[in-house]
């Protein structure tokens, strides 16, 4: 199950936003969002991801001036004693979260958590995670101030409260069709 948090807008910066917009489910938590198993929203979204994932990644071994901010939503699932990654939309126990600092590391990278895990129980926030191209779900910068992909925040802003999605457009330039 796909599942993201909306953090509040009382973030003292736009990367604790956007490191926060999205992250692992909780049903106690009046933050979150849930997208269900299979969403074709999010299907879409995922699939605009990958579209644009190579200028990404371009964009990230070479920012650009005025570029910051640069993160990747991965899936989590508890394995043992471990965390494994995954992109698969229907597993039942895939916690969504976003990591940033990436840096690239022979043909993987590596990059620290920045969320809370609300079920995955083997990682931390600020652990550090490696992982291949085909492990990114989501990806997203902040270009002149205006953020950058984070696709998969769409369905969740387009499914709820419309003042919402009218603050993240007018505070971060989010562009959901």
């Amino acid at each position: 199950m796909i599942r993201s948090v909306l953090s509040a807008f009382a973030a003292t910066t736009l990367f604790t936003v956007l490191l926060g917009l999205q992250s692992a489910l909780s049903q106690d938590n009046p933050n979150v969002k849930m997208s269900p198993n299979g969403d074709p929203a999010m299907i879409k979204a995922h699939e605009k991801s990958e579209k644009g994932l190579d200028d990404f990644l371009e964009k990230l071994s070479n920012p650009p001036e005025g570029t910051e901010n640069y993160a990747v939503k991965l899936g989590f699932e508890d394995k043992g004693t471990g965390i494994a990654l995954t992109t698969d939309q229907a597993g039942a126990q895939v916690e969504y979260m976003w990591v940033y600092q990436i840096k690239p590391s022979g043909d993987h990278y590596t990059a620290l958590l920045g969320d809370t895990p609300q079920y995955i129980q083997n990682i931390k926030p600020d652990e550090k995670v490696e992982f291949k191209k085909s492990d990114i779900f989501d990806w997203t910068y902040v270009d002149h101030g205006k953020m950058k992909g984070n696709y998969t925040a769409c369905p969740l802003l387009l499914a709820g409260p419309k003042e919402e999605l009218q603050q993240y457009r007018d505070e971060f330039g989010l562009e959901c069709e």
